[in-house]
């Protein structure tokens, strides 16, 4: 299917359609890249979108759509495109769960630039999917509107739910969860979402993870921790 230039939040994108040139709508919301030939789709309410009579590209020269094992192999990005700087933003989630199902917890470690965020949160009874899911939704809702332009590494050790979300994997499940995390990321454009192996040693996912069985544990959300940035 083609790519047509829409105007969505004062920018031109291009959006999926029909030969007619009308947005494919699936599941109330469209699929749109940021710019020609990117390969990273979003989902977006089509209300969003303003018709600017804009120029029709077909697939090859978009780039594409990700699927078979390159949506698997782009799913599973360690490495991210752009490297972080000074100002990148940087997410750890994970997702924890005592049966499956049953009692099931979050964390998520945001560092900032000045500020490092912790969360630790109780879900109640959940599946592990579900922790992983509920861990990078809440990293995203962690984020704030102002820093919409600013680069943003998340990182998860789930691989299905990468593949879910930006894998081209049809899921079965848990449809709700990842309508609004898509809903969301969709707020960054700059975002991106990149696996990370579990249990290596590395530091901020083993906090994620801490983070996640303490509130599994426990049974009990702890509140919110900032604390200033070590220089």
């Amino acid at each position: 299917m083609p790519w047509k230039e829409y105007e969505f939040k004062g920018q031109t994108v291009y959006v999926r359609v029909l030969q007619t040139g009308k947005p494919i709508v699936h599941r109330g919301r469209v699929e749109l890249r940021y710019k020609l030939g990117a390969r990273k789709s979003y989902r977006a309410s089509p209300d969003g979108l303003t018709d600017i009579d804009g120029a029709t590209v077909e697939d090859s020269e978009m780039g594409g759509s990700a699927g078979g094992a390159a949506a698997a192999s782009a799913a599973l990005r360690e490495t991210p495109t752009t490297p972080a700087d000074a100002e990148t933003i940087v997410v750890y989630t994970d997702g924890a769960c005592s049966g499956n199902p049953g009692p099931a917890g979050i964390g998520v470690l945001m560092q900032r630039p000045e500020e490092t965020v912790e969360i630790s949160e109780f879900l109640g009874s959940g599946t592990n999917n579900i922790a992983e899911l509920a861990a990078i939704l809440r990293g995203l809702e962690t984020l704030r509107d102002d820093e919409s332009d600013r680069l943003i590494h998340l990182y998860t050790d789930s691989g299905w739910s990468l593949g879910v979300l930006i894998g081209g994997w049809k899921a079965k499940a848990n449809l709700d969860l990842i309508g609004q995390i898509r809903e969301r990321m969709a707020k960054f454009p700059r975002l991106e979402l990149l696996k990370i192996r579990g249990h290596s040693g590395q530091e901020g996912n083993e906090e994620a993870d801490r983070l996640a069985t303490q509130a599994t544990r426990r049974e009990a959300t702890t509140p919110t921790r900032v604390r200033p940035k070590r220089r």
